[in-house]
């Protein structure tokens, strides 16, 4: 099961992305490579969180067992445990579903955002370098991040995490800006 649809050059992108694509892509463009995150984004990004809640309800535990008269009971602590990590998983969500990443055979584009919307878009014959990073969380899954560096900058300017295949979504960038020719002698991976 992949998260991430192929779309041909000459094809219409999938009705679930039309909306957000018609946001996002000019009429002269073609669509390459439209592609979301996995949906083990939404437990993996939180991970961190997660394990704090449940050290924080089990601190809450020993406390009331320590000292009777601390204001909590256990089902109470666990209560409180489980709307916090719902909270963080709910925006996670939100997160996830906020996100698309398109590759055009002019540009990259991501899109994310739940209450502020951020659009990175760099044109393909400014991509100056592509890394595909798998950090361990996303590797035991099968996923990884694409990192885009552009003309002009320091280091990364955007991401594209928690990838299905993301060394053949690499391989479509790379295919994509190498077909690009440079306007100001500049570009290529």
């Amino acid at each position: 099961m992949t998260d991430r649809p192929r779309v041909p050059v000459a094809a219409k992108p999938p009705r679930r992305f039309e909306v957000a694509i018609g946001e996002l892509i000019r009429k002269d463009e073609r669509v390459v490579v439209i592609a979301r995150p996995s949906l083990f984004m939404v437990v993996l990004e939180p991970l961190g969180s997660l394990v704090a809640i449940a050290v924080l309800v089990g601190v809450m535990m020993l406390l009331k067992a320590a000292y009777p008269g601390f204001g909590w009971t256990g089902p109470g602590a666990v209560g409180f445990g489980l709307l916090l990590a719902g909270v963080r998983l709910g925006w996670t969500y939100l997160d996830w579903m906020n996100r698309l990443y398109v590759l055009t055979d002019r540009r990259v584009v991501r899109r994310r955002g739940v209450i502020r919307v951020d659009v990175f878009e760099a044109r393909l014959d400014r991509i100056q370098q592509t890394n595909v990073v798998q950090p361990l969380r996303q590797r035991i899954f099968g996923l990884g991040t694409i990192a885009f560096a552009t003309a002009g900058t320091a280091g990364f300017d955007a991401l594209w995490e928690y990838l299905p295949s993301p060394h053949q979504v690499h391989a479509d960038v790379v295919h994509a800006v190498d077909r690009t020719p440079p306007r100001d002698g500049t570009g290529g991976v």
